[in-house]
C-alpha cells in the first residue's frame, strides 16, 4: 500500500514538471515581437526608367578659343593698358612699344608719296585714255611705286610696334611690365573666352565603345566640392595613347567662376536599356542570390531579385520588384522576413 501512494506521488510530480515544461516552451510570440525595437531604416522608390552607365573621366579645363599675344617688334615697352583679369575688345590696343623713330619713318613716307603723286599727276596730263601698261610706266617714271611701297612698309613698321588683342576676352598669363626692354616674338599674354570653357579628360580604353558625342556629363570641379556642372560630349581623339587612354572634350554649359586650367572629375552619362532602377544599397545578398527588402506597412518584405546593369549608383532590376516599389537601403544586411522597420528620412527622425 504504501508503495502504490509513493508511485502515485511520483507519477503526479512527473506529469506537473512536463506541463510546467511544455508552458515554458510555448512563449507569446506576439508579446515577444511587440518587446523588439523596430530597425530604423532608409527607403527609396523603385523607378522604370532608361538605366544610364557612368563612364569617369579626369582632366583638364581649357578655353577653347584661346590665343596668345605676341610682340612683333622689339623695343622699349613704353605703354601697358592691360593687367590680368581684364576683359578687352577685339582690336583694342594692349600696350606699345617707343616708335619715335617709326612715327617719323612714316611721316617722311607720306611726303615722299604726296610729291610721287602731284608728279604722276602732272605726267599724265595730256593723255585722255590710259592703258593699264602705260600706266605703270609712268607710276615708275615719276616714283609713285616707289613711295607706294615705302609708305607701305613704313605702316607696318609702326604697327608693328603696337600690340592689338586678336579676339575679344579675359587677359591671362601677363608677365610684362611697362619700361621692361622687348624682344620680337615675346609673348604678352593668353586672351581667352570665358564662356567657352572645355574639359579636355581621359577615359579608359574599354569605355569607348560606350561613349558617342552629344552625351551629358556630370563635371565636378577640385574647387568646388559642392557644386556640379553640366556639360557635353563635343569631341573624341580616334587614338588609344600608350596608356590605354583615350581622350575627350566636354563643352561646359555654365562657366561661373571656372577658370583654364583648373583640374575636374566628370562623369559621362550613357543611356542603355530600360528597367526598373533601385539604389545600389537595395541589393544584398542571402545564401549567395541577390535579394531587395521592400517596405510594406512597418514591415520589412524578403524579395529575391534578378539583376542587370550596375553603374555604383543604380543597378537594374530585371524581376522581383516593381516600379515604384519602396525599397530598403540602410541596415538591410541583417534583416530578416517580416522584421518590424520604421521607416525614417534622416538619422534620428522617425516616420
Amino acid at each position: 500500500m504504501r508503495n502504490t501512494i509513493l508511485a502515485a506521488i511520483l507519477l503526479a510530480s512527473l506529469l506537473g514538471c512536463k506541463q510546467q515544461k511544455e508552458k515554458i516552451e510555448e512563449p507569446d510570440v506576439e508579446s515577444l515581437r511587440a518587446q523588439v525595437k523596430p530597425t530604423e531604416v532608409l527607403t527609396a522608390k523603385a523607378v522604370h526608367s532608361t538605366f544610364e552607365f557612368r563612364i569617369n573621366a579626369s582632366g583638364t579645363m581649357e578655353s577653347a578659343n584661346e590665343l596668345k599675344v605676341t610682340f612683333l617688334g622689339s623695343g622699349y615697352l613704353e605703354k601697358l593698358n592691360i593687367r590680368n583679369g581684364v576683359m578687352v575688345k577685339a582690336g583694342q590696343l594692349l600696350a606699345e612699344l617707343e616708335n619715335t623713330n617709326e612715327e617719323i619713318a612714316l611721316e617722311k613716307a607720306n611726303l615722299a608719296y604726296g610729291k610721287a603723286k602731284v608728279q604722276f599727276q602732272d605726267d599724265s596730263i595730256g593723255f585722255s585714255r590710259l592703258t593699264p601698261e602705260a600706266r605703270n610706266n609712268l607710276k615708275l617714271r615719276s616714283g609713285l611705286r616707289d613711295a607706294e611701297l615705302n609708305l607701305k612698309e613704313a605702316e607696318i613698321n609702326l604697327e608693328k610696334t603696337l600690340v592689338r588683342a586678336p579676339i575679344s576676352g579675359r587677359v591671362a598669363m601677363l608677365e610684362e611690365k611697362q619700361g621692361n626692354i622687348i624682344s620680337s616674338g615675346k609673348d604678352l599674354c593668353v586672351i581667352y573666352t570665358p564662356n567657352q570653357l572645355v574639359l579636355t579628360a581621359k577615359i579608359i580604353e574599354s569605355d569607348y565603345g560606350r561613349i558617342k558625342l552629344g552625351l551629358k556629363a556630370d563635371v565636378y570641379p577640385l574647387a568646388f566640392k559642392d557644386q556640379i556642372f553640366q556639360a557635353t560630349l563635343v569631341e573624341i581623339n580616334p587614338k588609344v595613347d600608350e596608356y590605354g587612354m583615350v581622350t575627350v572634350k566636354l563643352q561646359l554649359d555654365e562657366t561661373e567662376g571656372l577658370l583654364p586650367g583648373m583640374n575636374a572629375n566628370a562623369v559621362i552619362r550613357s543611356p542603355q536599356s530600360e528597367n526598373v532602377l533601385v539604389p545600389r544599397e537595395a541589393v544584398v545578398m542571402k545564401g549567395g542570390k541577390p535579394v531587395v527588402f521592400t517596405f510594406e506597412n512597418g514591415i520589412a518584405k524578403w524579395n529575391y531579385v534578378e539583376t542587370g546593369l550596375d553603374n555604383g549608383v543604380d543597378m537594374e532590376i530585371t524581376s522581383g520588384v516593381n516600379d515604384g516599389a519602396e525599397v530598403i537601403i540602410t541596415n538591410n544586411i541583417q534583416l530578416a522576413h517580416d522584421a518590424q522597420v520604421t521607416r525614417i528620412t534622416e538619422l534620428g527622425d522617425t516616420n
